[in-house]
């Protein structure tokens, strides 16, 4: 069957793009997220008309997808993203192929257009096949209310208007600074967003500063807090208090904080009574794969450099190859500075574009990567392998997921 995959290029046939991605993806009558994919996903921050992607064959849209740009960030690097979202197929053509040239496409596209890497949360054992890897963990810390209930909040509360979005912003961007592989949000971000969001709760001191917030939603039978913030770790208390409260009133019985392990709200928690887990989907949920390898490793550099200087290794003058099916990619490190380059060079590793992605996202532990692989490595090289990939834990807030 021939097909035309190719950006929208009409009213109609964006009309009948949306109709199948909300078909497929909107559950239960969800009139707000809706609204955001038909009125507002145009207007979010650098989208382009052609990132709606579509399958048409003599006419009919059979397919669809809606591509995202954002800038993720690793420690001091940035990389451009391209998220993978709203994948949609009609009921009649599916197995067919459809899905798969709208997402090779789409990766073409994103190749000419500058992408580092690209990001998805999908459906199970589809996606691997076109390099994308499990590289993002959900963490979320299990709490009882009653437990909750025993914290203070001398803080009033508050539904928060979008003349506040500039506070919600600084707490997150000042908590998020040690985040691995979230997105660098902005205000733009939450503005798009307002209407699918619109129930932050904003804590607030006697003289009307506010200290914290959070945004908390009942989901089976359980209060999920999807988004928090604190001005300094002295007020996490006050945020649970609120949950608690929030969920007395409901009658619900367990708090579920979503929220990564590096975030002062985690590391006030693991003093009391909860439980901190870690879910992985392998093959599924938060997947990323490269788009260029090359451009990846280079933006790369300032993190590596950061993590080089204030390790025991700064001294070093060594290198490393990482060879990738046909490529090679020589990393060196000279008293501080670490190079990047396409030259082969010393220690030759030979890895698997997942393998990489898991030490660049610090998914996996170095160590075990380098156990998995047949490599004669200097003590110098090996230890500036184990710099540079640090076993990290990637996480992207449900708010930002597409």
């Amino acid at each position: 069957m021939k097909v035309t995959i190719k950006p929208v290029e009409s009213r109609d046939e964006l009309r009948r793009a949306l109709d199948l991605m909300s078909a497929a993806h909107i559950v239960n009558g969800d009139l707000a997220t809706k609204h955001w994919l038909e009125e507002c996903s145009w207007r979010y921050p650098a989208f382009r008309p052609e990132h709606t992607r579509v399958a048409v064959r003599k006419g009919e849209v059979l397919g669809a997808l809606h591509l995202t740009t954002d800038t993720v960030r690793i420690g001091e690097a940035r990389l451009k993203m391209g998220g993978l979202g709203w994948v949609a197929t009609s009921e009649r053509h599916r197995k067919r192929g459809i899905g798969r040239k709208l997402i090779e496409e789409t990766m073409a596209y994103m190749r000419e257009h500058g992408y580092h890497v690209s990001m998805l949360f999908g459906i199970p054992n589809f996606y691997h096949r076109f390099g994308y890897v499990s590289a993002l963990v959900d963490y979320t810390i299990l709490m009882d209310t009653s437990e909750a209930r025993t914290f203070e909040n001398p803080f009033k509360a508050h539904l928060a208007t979008p003349g506040e979005i500039p506070l919600i912003q600084k707490m997150h961007s000042a908590n998020d600074s040690n985040s691995v592989c979230s997105m660098v949000r902005t205000a733009a971000h939450l503005h798009n967003k307002w209407g699918r969001w619109n129930k932050w709760r904003l804590l607030k001191d006697d003289q009307g500063k506010a200290v914290a917030y959070l945004y908390a939603i009942v989901e089976r039978g359980m209060l999920y807090v999807t988004e928090a913030g604190v001005s300094e770790p002295g007020v996490c208390a006050a945020v649970v208090r609120e949950a608690a409260r929030i969920a007395h009133a409901e009658e619900i019985a367990h708090i579920r904080f979503c929220v990564p392990p590096a975030h002062p709200l985690a590391r006030f928690l693991s003093q009391f009574n909860s439980t901190h887990e870690a879910r992985i989907d392998h093959d599924a949920g938060g997947m990323m794969a490269f788009i260029n390898v090359a451009e990846t490793l280079e933006s790369m550099v300032p993190e590596w450099d950061s993590l080089l200087s204030k390790s025991v290794a700064r001294e070093l003058r060594t290198e490393f190859t990482l060879v990738l099916a046909k490529s090679a990619y020589r990393v060196r490190a000279n008293r501080g500075a670490i190079d990047v380059s396409t030259t082969p060079g010393a220690c030759k590793i030979g890895l698997k574009n997942g393998d990489l992605m898991h030490l660049v996202t610090g998914y996996r532990h170095p160590g075990d990567v380098l156990d998995e692989r047949r490599c004669i490595m200097t003590a110098d090289a090996r230890t500036l392998f184990h710099t540079i990939f640090p076993k990290r834990n990637p996480y992207v807030w449900r708010f930002d997921r597409f």
